[in-house]
């Protein structure tokens, strides 16, 4: 197979793929972006409210909170199972550098916010994870330097893996002492590039994703996956491309592009925006990165491949057409629909309902205009001019002495907020059952928090939060922890020497290359408050009874421990090692050493009274002793 080849296959699966331009899941989602953001729905009348409903955006608005509290409201979000006794530090240390990339290295917060809230809008929601590395060069200067220094500073350059460039060399003679010949030395200047390396994670907007029909949930089975986005002609020579190559790429029209359109906020009458810019190397192009299953060797079986396309060209070389392992990209999906990739959003849930209450907020508006700017019957004797502008405290003329009453009537028209008013508090409540956000989980409706006693407003709250649970379970077991997993393998693959970081507020030597590859995680998600609250009294329960096992000697240090490991997340600690010691660790062993070393009063005397009868014994033997030799 070749390029041509290849591309046209490209090409016939982007056409049939989920995502695809035009397609049905492009148009829903440009539909729902819409109305969170509150633009006009095409049903609008000229000269009446053209107001429109903003649910998709409340409750997105209300659950993201509540999410983001549930994954960061713990140090990890998720955590490596042990294989072995002997594997529990090595596990350990894995969960908290993987955690501490994504959250620390990567900003997590901004990118799971992201993340989170493309699915809750737009059905799924994407991230890819990739190994970057960065060239930074710096130049050194150096003074003074014998031969030897020299030669062993250029040789550690050699043992760092880093390139250098002396710039500038000047040799020199240095007086030491008297009586002794001049020194030679070198000044140097050099120019150091380093490469440095890291895990990137960005969310991606899921207008740009391609993916797979026959795809049915998970991507890393997918036969064919694609992120097509823009990048600058700048962009391409820096990843690698040849500029001879670049400079022949199209430059893409945005003019024609509806979804990159469907995002943009700008107004209309700023002008459209063009691919092409003053700058040719700023000029937008195509790119677009393919993972896909291909025979390209043609062996008669399709192995994984990672094919790059810019403009409308595969570039040369084995870089854009690599075979790999497995693919970037972690997908989200708020409600999973069995056997498919796309899934539900909230978004589906409420279109309807924000639909017909746009309907009854702009009648309700309309009504209210109506009555505050009253119409007139009025015949000929009416001044028009006086008619046609509504003032307060104002005048309206009537010619002529016959009774007004007679040229002049008011327009009745029903006030119908009454009726209105209702029927929104009615979709009110069929919103907050559809999506378990209500004024229970906002925790806005003094009703309840006044009538409820503590016990029935938490298992209310409970309840309330289920929904939010359940979602937030779906993005952890769909999503976070195939993320984490992949930014495990990124750092065993790419990681190959020993490095020194912080974490937890001390510094820790990691070394990758030592690590398993593991597919046994645990998802370690915060608490909403309802739960610590359950969590508090079931820890309280469980201690009672620790209390009276112990009359038998069945708790220990390890069983009490436990206790307090299960109660610190309840009560917000993210640590609880810096309150109690671990009986496993060695701090707890030598504390255990050390008493056990400390002088107890009564064993002290028993020890006296032992070496006092020693004492007493020999003295008696002594003296027995000597009455022997006396009768000699």
């Amino acid at each position: 197979m070749n390029n041509k080849e290849l591309l046209a296959r490209i090409d016939a699966l982007a056409k049939d793929a989920i995502g695809a331009e035009l397609g049905d899941i492009a148009t829903q989602r440009a539909d729902a972006l819409d109305r969170y953001l509150g633009r006009p729905d095409g049903t609008e009348i000229e000269g009446r409210s053209k107001v429109v409903s903003r649910d998709l955006q409340e409750v997105v608005d209300w659950v993201m909170p509540s999410l983001m509290r549930i994954f960061f409201s713990t140090d990890n979000i998720v955590e490596f199972e042990a294989i072995g006794k002997e594997d529990e530090e090595l596990a350990k240390q894995e969960t908290d550098y993987c955690n501490h990339v994504i959250k620390e290295q990567n900003n997590g917060f901004t990118t799971l916010y992201d993340w989170f809230k493309d699915a809750l809008i737009l059905k799924n929601g994407y991230v890819k994870s990739f190994w970057d590395t960065e060239e930074e060069s710096t130049v050194e200067k150096y003074e003074g330097l014998t031969q030897d220094e020299a030669a062993m500073m250029l040789h550690q350059y050699d043992t760092d893996g880093v390139s250098y460039e002396i710039e500038e060399q000047n040799e020199r003679s240095i007086h030491l002492m008297p009586q002794m010949a001049d020194v030679p030395v070198v000044d140097l200047s050099i120019r150091v590039t380093r490469k440095k390396g890291k895990v990137c994670i960005e969310c991606c907007p899921p207008e740009e994703m391609r993916i797979s029909r026959r795809c049915r949930g998970d991507l890393n089975v997918a036969d064919y996956l694609e992120h097509s986005t823009l990048k600058t002609r700048t962009d391409l020579i820096e990843m690698g491309m040849k500029r001879d190559f670049v400079d022949t790429l199209p430059t893409y029209d945005l003019e024609n592009d509806e979804e990159t359109n469907a995002r943009d906020t700008t107004s209309s009458e700023q002008g459209q925006m063009t691919g092409e810019s003053v700058d040719k190397s700023m000029d937008l192009i195509r790119y677009r990165e393919v993972y896909l299953f291909v025979d390209w060797n043609g062996d008669g079986k399709a192995e994984r491949r990672r094919v790059v396309i810019a403009g409308n060209k595969i570039p040369e070389g084995e870089d854009w057409n690599l075979e790999i392992d497995e693919q970037p990209m972690s997908y989200l999906v708020p409600k999973r629909m069995p056997h498919r990739h796309v899934g539900e959003s909230l978004d589906d849930c409420l279109s309807d309902l924000q639909q017909i209450k746009t309907v009854l907020e702009r009648g309700m508006l309309d009504n209210t205009y109506g009555l505050v700017n009253m119409e007139w019957l009025v015949n000929e004797r009416a001044n028009l001019d006086d008619f046609m502008v509504t003032r307060p405290i104002g005048v309206k003329r009537v010619s002529g002495r016959d009774p007004v009453s007679g040229s002049v009537e008011p327009v009745i028209k029903p006030n119908i907020l009454e009726h209105v008013l209702p029927v929104i508090d009615y979709f009110d409540k069929v919103k907050s059952f559809r999506t378990g956000v209500s004024p229970t989980l906002t925790g806005l409706d003094a009703d309840i928090l006044r009538d409820s006693t503590k016990a029935a407003y938490l298992q209310n709250l409970s309840q309330a939060n289920a929904l939010v649970e359940m979602i937030a379970r779906m993005f952890a077991e769909i999503g976070v922890k195939d993320l984490v997993k992949k930014v495990h393998s990124l750092l065993i693959k790419h990681q190959d020497k020993p490095f020194v970081t912080k974490m937890r507020g001390t510094y820790a030597t990691i070394d990758p290359q030592e690590w398993r590859d593991r597919d046994d995680l645990t998802i370690t998600v915060g608490l909403g408050y309802g739960a610590r609250e359950e969590i508090k009294e079931n820890v309280r329960m469980l201690v009672e009874g620790q209390g009276l096992a112990d009359k038998y000697g069945l708790v220990g240090p390890e069983e009490a421990f436990n206790s307090f490991v299960k109660l610190a997340p309840a009560i917000g600690e993210k640590n609880p090692e810096l309150y109690v010691m671990n009986p496993n660790s060695e701090k707890f062993k030598q504390s255990m050493q050390m008493r056990q070393q400390q002088v107890n009063p009564l064993a002290e005397v028993e020890k006296i009274k032992g070496e006092y009868k020693m004492m007493s014994d020999k003295m008696k033997s002594d003296m027995e002793k000597q009455k022997e030799f006396m009768k000699f």
